[in-house]
């Protein structure tokens, strides 16, 4: 059964409407496709610079043997590797905010296609609703902080976050080697490293992404 138009609401606004909405689905669509393909393509350039410095020091490792030279190289190497990497993360995280923009703005045209015509609903497959399960498009109502990383510039993030404390852990070993410490020494320290950048990185990673659950505006939950 069709809908009704609005009281003192001609044919001719809802026809108008439709047509405006449409351009701007059309428009959300390039925009929240063109988010994700320079999310992956930053995220591309960020392993294939990392893949190469790691290559790189692997060769000029067999020629050094491992001087303190090389050591001194490879910090800095390590150094901008992190350094990268923190900028990555804070470019797809922003991504992240933009694509949740898009799909909840891409939700509500679906919704006001369901008002026209309660009939299509069914043959909706993405969601009608702009609440957080609607943006991940997922089944529970009350999705946690993790689900929000199924998205593509939220999931890279999550990913470039690992590499990072890793990395902080090779410079922290790195650094102690300099220093002249012993090889045992250097991995305790890298272990150590490695725990407190976790709880560093990763917590500011899921704030950020907290900071973007709060600031979603629900214009059309599912008992609209």
């Amino acid at each position: 059964m069709k809908s009704s138009p609005r009281p003192r609401e001609r044919p001719e606004d809802l026809q108008l409407r439709f047509q405006i909405l449409s351009a701007e689905y059309s428009a959300l669509v390039q925009r929240l496709g063109s988010t994700s393909a320079v999310s992956a393509a930053r995220t591309n350039l960020y392993f294939v610079f990392l893949s190469a410095t790691g290559v790189a020091l692997a060769l000029i490792s067999n020629a050094s043997h491992f001087t303190r030279e090389f050591e001194i190289f490879a910090l800095a190497i390590l150094l901008l590797n992190l350094l990268g990497g923190l900028m990555a993360m804070a470019r797809m995280l922003h991504a992240h905010g933009q694509t949740v923009l898009y799909i909840q703005s891409l939700n509500r045209i679906r919704h006001f296609f369901t008002e026209l015509d309660a009939d299509i609903k069914p043959y909706l497959t993405l969601p009608v609703h702009d609440d957080e399960a609607g943006v991940v498009e997922s089944a529970s109502r009350h999705p946690s902080l993790w689900a929000m990383t199924v998205l593509p510039a939220a999931s890279m993030a999550t990913l470039v976050a690992l590499v990072n404390t890793f990395l902080v852990g090779a410079i922290a070993a790195t650094v102690y080697l300099v220093l002249g410490g012993s090889a045992t020494m250097a991995l305790v320290n890298a272990g150590v490293a490695f725990v407190i950048a976790s709880i560093v990185i990763w917590g500011w990673l899921f704030l950020q992404l907290h900071r973007i659950r709060r600031r979603l505006v629900i214009q059309f939950p599912p008992n609209h």
